[in-house]
């Protein structure tokens, strides 16, 4: 009997049914990096435990405590802006090589800003006297706020990141070389302009750093006394400081008191372990110089003190002043100037208090509170993911960023406008750089031209990682993230292994880095069709 006929064509439905069931998982491109994630995870936990101890939790180790947590994500997040930048500009096909020296220049603008001041010149040829250039001022603001030092300095960085996009689409140049050009460009005007301003009589050149800002972010408004900086408010007169906790709620008095009664007796029982502590090294270092002399008689009365542990007397814990309160209540009052605590002050302290105050754990070796909180910048990149990836994944723009870097021949032919993706794509990567500027400024109050230097290779590697194809279209906000995370903790991680040098981890990356690319192209030619 001939069944030939009774056989039906197969679909594509059948092809698709006999996929293994985790073919969608390994098809998505942030697979490989979760995994080096993890990894790194592992190894920075495990090889951060102190010697001489053991722990199957990773959160034993010094790279997990609230400290470690604390300046790793610091480290994560401010990387993690400029990658963002960075991987939405790879997706949509172009790169940007000047991200690093764009954070240089938009830190020197805005401290420049906030000590100089700003002031609009227009420059003319002079013969009085001979032949210089003079200036002819419009305007001048001497006392600038946080707030306008970020405009003026956004006006200068999406001016730059949009004519490089205009360049780039307009001209046909390939990013690479345009961008390179504004590299070398911002990091020359940037050098230029600190020397000129921090030019000193005795100098024949300038310093390429501006220091002595105000400390903005702890600028307060004490009662009664206006504003003034933190530190200065805690050193006033006793009598001014017992004048303002007068002021001061009974109940928030209450609870000062009681913080400020749990810390003290914390680090009294600290200070009383360390004691014993200290007490037991020094009877052992004596007991392994006994033994070396052979000394028996010595050796068996050591061993039997160290046996018999040692008691110190307790440390009596210090008593709470009213005056210790006044200036604990001046550490609670906000800053008077929120934009610079936006981007420089600390976020999550509610919470990082409970896991000092109630887990226990937010402690350090002293008694003391080991972390204050986050750094604000984690913020900052956390929401500039969620606005990326709700562009991405969410709506027309991001399909349009997705087909103008996948194809832009066809992007085109069906209507996108791959020009104002691109230089819009430019715009924002500016944008990203002058965030990352603004939380180092307001962070430290200091700007540098070195503070940028390599930061756009370690953003393309970040996000490369992160599974975004160099060749454009193909990428997640996710992956990004992932990827920034790997960069943040691997350096972390392989300083904690003992005998090896902690430069090891720019040969680790490299190598992830060139097995994140070949992954990440496999993995697009297998969702295409291509293979």
């Amino acid at each position: 009997m001939n069944t030939s006929t009774s056989q039906q064509p197969r679909q594509e439905s059948d092809r698709q049914g006999q996929k293994k069931w985790y073919s969608s998982i390994t098809a998505r491109p942030e697979i490989g990096p979760l995994g080096v994630m993890l990894l790194l995870f592992c190894m920075l936990g495990y090889f951060s435990i102190p010697e001489g101890e053991f722990s199957l939790n990773p959160f034993s180790g010094e790279g997990f405590n609230a400290l470690g947590i604390r300046n790793n994500f610091r480290v994560i997040a401010q990387l993690g802006i400029v990658a963002l930048g960075a991987g939405m500009l790879i997706i949509a096909g172009e790169f940007d090589l000047s991200v690093g020296s764009m954070i240089g220049f938009a830190g020197g603008c805005m401290a420049m800003i906030l000590k100089w001041g700003f002031a609009v010149v227009i420059p003319y040829i002079s013969f009085d006297g001979g032949f210089h250039f003079e200036g002819l001022k419009l305007f001048e603001i001497t006392d600038v706020s946080p707030l306008t030092a970020l405009l003026i300095t956004l006006c200068f960085t999406l001016s730059f990141g949009w004519f490089q996009g205009w360049l780039i689409v307009k001209s046909g140049i390939a990013s690479f070389i345009v961008t390179l050009g504004g590299l070398f460009f911002l990091r020359g005007v940037t050098e230029v302009s600190y020397r000129a301003f921090n030019r000193a009589p005795d100098q024949t050149a300038g310093s390429t750093t501006v220091t002595e800002l105000p400390d903005i972010k702890n600028i307060i408004n004490v009662p009664g006394h206006g504003e003034m900086e933190r530190d200065a408010a805690k050193l006033l007169p006793n009598d001014q400081l017992l004048e303002i906790l007068s002021n001061v709620p009974a109940n928030t008095v209450a609870k000062l008191t009681a913080q400020l009664t749990y810390v003290n007796e914390k680090v009294a029982e600290s200070k009383t372990i360390l004691a014993s502590k200290k007490m037991i090294e020094t009877l052992e270092k004596s007991l392994a110089g006994a033994k070396k002399s052979g000394n028996d008689s010595m050796v068996e009365i050591l061993t039997k003190k160290i046996e018999a542990g040692v008691e110190v007397p307790a440390v009596v814990a210090k008593a709470v002043t009213d005056i210790d309160v006044a200036k604990a209540y001046i550490d609670t009052i906000f800053t008077a100037r929120p934009v610079a605590n936006f981007f420089g002050g600390d976020i999550m302290e509610p919470v990082f208090d409970w896991l000092y105050f109630t887990a226990d754990w937010n402690v350090n070796n002293y008694g003391n509170i080991f972390a204050k909180g986050m750094y604000s910048c984690l913020m900052i990149w956390l929401l500039l993911a969620l606005v990326c990836y709700f562009v991405l994944s969410r709506t027309q723009a991001g399909n349009w960023i997705y087909s103008t870097g996948g194809n832009l021949g066809a992007a085109q032919a069906n209507g996108v406008p791959t020009n104002k993706v691109k230089i819009s794509l430019f715009m924002f990567t500016a944008f990203c750089a002058t965030m990352f500027a603004a939380c180092q400024v307001f962070e430290v109050n200091t700007a540098d031209t070195a503070k940028g230097n390599l930061k756009e290779l370690e953003a393309i590697a970040a996000a490369v990682i992160g599974g975004v194809v160099l060749t454009g279209g193909f990428g997640t906000i996710l992956g990004i993230i992932l990827g920034t995370i790997i960069f943040g903790i691997a350096k972390e991680a392989f300083f904690y292994i003992p005998g090896i040098d902690g430069s090891f981890y720019r040969v680790f990356l490299g190598a992830v880095l060139v097995a994140a690319a070949l992954t990440n192209e496999n993995i697009r030619k297998r969702i295409i069709g291509s293979i």
